[in-house]
């Protein structure tokens, strides 16, 4: 099944405190929700305590390495949205005191929701950092053609990045704020899976990491007969479809 990666809502705030997501939306029942998240602090910074919305808790990513100087932490969170979500809210709950923070929220139709949220993904530990205009980071290849990948930089510079190639960029999903200067951008690419993530940005210090997301799969069964095929649906139940 195809999978449709869809930029929802965002923050981007030097507000202290807990990070909301504007504006509000109501998931499709059974979809995957996506969200980015970067705090940052005067010194060491950390992920938020926990990260909500819809009526759901967010499960934390495993990412791989996801600090940026002394101030900024990278996470990445996810939830099924199940069979009734409601439009409250994405928010972020911070521990501490921050200096500026911003979620990025998608919404994901297609992706494998047979198990837990974070089952929904293949990989999530890529990850690369350095200083200059053009931040990268290398997806291992895919593990299935129907898989997808998104990317989420974040860059020392008070200004949005930018797309590069063929990652898609939806208004909302890049942004910035100031203290300290931080820009930040989510990518994603529906059409096909491309492990090379990259972004434009001005010249400075960044982090890039990258996620797989898995994709459903539908199986299809092939009767001989009209009858034995509704007594084998009787039989077996769930998980076929003609």
């Amino acid at each position: 099944m195809a999978i449709q990666i869809t930029y929802k809502s965002s923050s981007y705030t030097t507000s202290a405190g807990n990070v909301t997501c504007s504006p509000t939306w109501t998931p499709q029942a059974n979809s995957l929700i996506v969200a980015f998240c970067a705090l940052t602090y005067a010194s060491s910074p950390v992920d938020p305590t926990g990260v909500a919305g819809h009526g759901i808790s967010y499960s934390a990513m495993t990412l791989g390495t996801s600090t940026l100087s002394t101030t900024h932490k990278l996470s990445g969170w996810a939830a099924k949205a199940g069979a009734s979500p409601s439009s409250a809210a994405c928010v972020a709950t911070v521990s501490g005191t921050t200096t500026g923070g911003l979620v990025i929220e998608f919404e994901v139709t297609g992706a494998d929701v047979s198990g837990t949220a974070l089952q929904a993904f293949q990989a999530t530990n890529a990850s690369n950092t350095g200083t200059s205009t053009t931040p990268t980071v290398t997806l291992a290849g895919f593990t299935d053609a129907l898989n997808r990948a998104m990317t989420f930089a974040v860059v020392l510079a008070n200004a949005a990045p930018t797309t590069s190639g063929a990652w898609i960029l939806t208004t909302g999903a890049a942004g910035n704020f100031t203290n300290p200067a931080t820009g930040a951008v989510a990518l994603f690419e529906n059409n096909q899976f491309d492990t090379a993530g990259a972004c434009n940005t001005s010249n400075a210090a960044w982090r890039m990491v990258g996620i797989e997301i898995k994709a459903s799969k539908t199986q299809t069964v092939y009767f001989s007969s009209a009858k034995p095929a509704m007594q084998s649906l009787e039989t077996y139940g769930a998980g076929v479809t003609f």
